[in-house]
């Protein structure tokens, strides 16, 4: 199992989305700390990230195989969080 670690970015991120929402993504990251590689990798200016859907929701993470952990770097609306 992997050790989560998620930003104060995000934090405040997910504080704006609705509490239904908000425990659909919280169950999400308890899947991607038992299988952090589960998510989709991303590409170009992204490479070493992956991304995980929730719905309209993506949860944009980075892996650290030798620490195990996971690191969070934001979740939001899809229209948002590439950018």
């Amino acid at each position: 199992m992997y050790k989560l670690i998620i930003s104060a970015r995000t934090k405040k991120e997910l504080k704006q989305i609705s509490k239904s929402h908000q425990e659909a993504i919280i169950t999400a990251l308890e899947e991607i700390k038992e299988d952090p590689l589960i998510g989709k990798p991303l590409t170009r200016e992204l490479t070493g990230r992956f991304s995980f859907k929730v719905g309209v929701f993506r949860i944009i993470y980075r892996v650290k195989g030798k620490d195990k952990t996971v690191q969070v770097i934001t979740a939001g609306h899809r229209l948002k969080v590439y950018k």
